[in-house]
């Protein structure tokens, strides 16, 4: 049984992340940190979790927490980083960061699972990607690693308001988001570079022009991506290619719904062709597939722990 500990369990992702390792058969959660919760039960703090664990949040102790197998970061941006330097000089035998801030760092592995198996097997310090690399990234994939893509990539992709998490503003407070849709960021999300990196890895791709749109949903990303490939390429088939024996992503025939992937670490795929014009749709959770899924998936990669199909990483 692989022991793990969470910092950062209070917020939407971490919360999530603490309900997958819950039911996790070959992970126990031993361990919740926080720097303002300490001495709080998990279940007061998430009171869907009442009479599922008896946890209490515990001060943020490197040492104890550099003891446990697996030390996940679902602190918030900015904040992970001094945190993973500490468990460093601790020992930390394997650090799984959800925030951005070791998606470009050395001696990090970034952990697109399904593309990146071979370096998260035995890996150390992962960093779990974004939420809209992740939907946007698995739609271009294939046809980037296939070399079929022709100039830029065009994507919009709508989502939820647990995607700029649990401290409101002005624009994503969901109340000010509810019977609304806005576009943010247009051309400068902080995840195109993310994006466009991760792709750079698998083959050559011009670059990827994105607008997010601001949804009034409170979790899930829709993402409506273009591609332009060589006449005669069969696109369903290179996306069916490219995904066979990875559970965690399905192709579909209609176009995929959030609320068949909500609560979830599933991606779903739907892919339509006029000549030499694509379309890829590709619907996650931001909170499973977009941030806990992933994360638990780089857990059993790292640990070579059993995942399946029926794995609490991907089932409501």
């Amino acid at each position: 049984m692989t022991r793990v500990a969470v910092v950062g369990a209070a917020g939407y992702a971490g919360a999530e992340l603490v309900r997958l390792l819950l039911a996790h058969p070959h992970a126990e959660l031993a361990m919740v940190g926080s720097r303002t919760r300490a001495g709080q039960r998990l279940s007061a703090v998430h009171p869907a979790l009442l009479g599922c664990t008896d946890l209490v949040f515990s001060p943020l102790d490197v040492s104890r927490l550099a003891s446990h197998d697996v030390v996940f970061l679902a602190v918030p941006h900015g904040t992970a980083s001094e945190l993973a330097d500490l468990l460093d000089e601790a020992g930390a035998p394997c650090v799984i960061d959800l925030s951005r801030d070791h998606r470009h760092s050395d001696g990090w592995v970034y952990g697109q699972a399904e593309w990146s198996q071979d370096a998260l097997r035995g890996a150390t310090r992962i960093a779990v990607p974004g939420c809209f690399a992740t939907a946007i990234s698995l739609a271009l994939a294939p046809f980037v690693a296939a070399g079929v893509t022709r100039g830029p990539a065009r994507v919009v992709a709508a989502t939820g308001s647990t995607g700029s998490g649990a401290t409101p503003s002005g624009t994503t407070h969901h109340p000010e988001r509810f019977t609304n849709l806005l576009a943010y960021k247009v051309l400068t999300h902080q995840h195109t570079p993310e994006i466009e990196g991760f792709l750079a890895g698998l083959g050559s791709l011009e670059a990827v022009h994105f607008v997010p749109l601001s949804a009034p949903i409170d979790r899930g990303i829709l993402a409506t991506c273009f591609v332009t490939v060589p006449p005669g390429t069969d696109a369903a088939a290179l996306v069916h290619r490219a995904y066979a024996g990875h559970p965690a992503v399905r192709v579909r025939t209609e176009s995929p719904q959030l609320r068949w992937v909500r609560g979830t670490g599933l991606c779903d795929l739907s892919v339509t062709q006029s000549g030499d014009e694509v379309v890829v749709l590709s619907a996650i959770d931001n909170l499973g597939k977009g941030a806990a899924g992933q994360a638990i998936q780089c857990l059993e990669l790292a640990r070579n722990l059993p995942s399946s199909p029926l794995s609490p990483a991907l089932l409501p």
